[in-house]
């Protein structure tokens, strides 16, 4: 079987990026796994191996189309340009050399060349955008980059816990007007269709829920209750609105394969709570496979041989691996030569599109 080519971006230099890539592929054992391809720079990563007194070894590549199964390989995004490493520090120019590998990566991702990237952490605010735009974030970038006319699917992942977010970071005053029965219906349907296709799970299992203590407010009644019910009649096993003091107190969360969180601290509170550092962030939802570990740049500990785990790295790696794989397997299994043919079930409404959930599936 051919081996998965994994794209990695170097992250930000000033950060704990290159300390985690490094200690991760100390062992010969991970880059026998897949193929793994640095976007980075060959200078910068000799600078932290040397610092941290690591013996990894990495070969520069001219294109990731070069990168050689069991070796970690670089393709080098800078030339003879030097970044300014200045660790612990959240500085423009690590800001900059960090959107260049992620560029870099993106476009090879794209062409092909890379079947999965995984992004190491940056500082979103070092980052500055031509036109004065700001940076909203790795997963927002990668959406306008892919032309994505969607939002993309935030999921926290640790294990067989998954947490999936409805709505996107903003001030709490902001968050009901977010959620809509069109907004809710969209997530869940992603959601239902990644567990199937990307971790075949044939029947999935989603809890979601309320936005409010008791689960029985406005938005509970009028919005999120109509819309599960709805769902569910129509193939998607979602059930709720739990109260999420409740649900996760009673580790309920364990009976199902993904949870649906409202907002974003209700989510993440909880999944760091259960997982505490070992989680990834899988974005679904995407023309692209991408994954994350769900840690910070790390400045107070970057150069210092703090860092105590890799294992987020690890596991965006290894589910980078498995959902490439999964993938490819579930279209194989369903690509039948003669169209299906079936009764489409309509209603009235024409404003909750669920008639995708039959189509993303095939």
């Amino acid at each position: 079987m051919e081996r998965i080519k994994i794209g990695i971006t170097q992250g930000d230099i000033n950060g704990i990026g290159y300390e985690l890539i490094l200690n991760t592929f100390e062992t010969e054992e991970m880059a026998s796994l897949c193929t793994p391809v640095i976007y980075g720079s060959p200078k910068v990563a000799t600078y932290h191996r040397k610092s941290l007194g690591l013996q990894t070894s990495f070969q520069v590549v001219d294109s990731a189309d070069r990168a050689k199964e069991g070796h970690l390989n670089m393709v080098n995004c800078f030339g003879e340009d030097e970044s300014k490493i200045e660790l612990g520090q959240a500085t423009d120019e690590a800001g900059q050399a960090a959107l260049i590998s992620l560029d870099a990566a993106l476009a090879d991702l794209q062409e092909g060349k890379i079947d999965a990237l995984v992004t190491s952490p940056i500082n979103n605010a070092t980052i500055q955008l031509a036109e004065g735009k700001t940076f909203k974030g790795q997963t927002t970038y990668i959406e306008e980059v892919t032309g994505q006319e969607r939002k993309a699917l935030k999921i926290f992942i640790s294990g067989n816990l998954r947490i999936a977010l409805a709505t996107d970071k903003m001030p709490v005053s902001e968050i009901p007007a977010h959620i809509t029965k069109d907004s809710l219906a969209e997530r869940l349907v992603i959601l239902h269709n990644t567990l199937k296709r990307d971790f075949f799970i044939d029947n999935p299992r989603i809890a979601v829920l309320a936005l409010n203590p008791h689960a029985d407010d406005k938005e509970e009644q009028e919005i999120i209750k109509p819309v599960i019910d709805e769902l569910f009649k129509r193939g998607v096993r979602c059930v709720g609105p739990y109260p999420a003091d409740e649900f996760f107190g009673t580790e309920n969360h364990k009976h199902f394969d993904a949870v649906l969180a409202m907002y974003y601290d209700q989510g993440i509170s909880a999944f760091k709570s259960i997982a505490h550092d070992e989680g990834i962030n899988y974005t679904a939802g995407l023309p692209i496979l991408r994954t994350a570990p769900a840690i910070g740049v790390g400045y107070d500990i970057a150069g210092k041989s703090m860092l105590e785990d890799v294992q987020p790295l690890r596991q965006a790696i290894y589910t980078a691996i498995d959902v490439a794989r999964n993938r490819m397997r579930f279209d194989k299994e369903r690509s039948n030569p003669l169209q299906k043919q079936y009764v489409a079930k309509h209603d009235d409404s024409d404003k909750l599109k669920l008639d995708q959930v039959e189509e993303e599936e095939n």
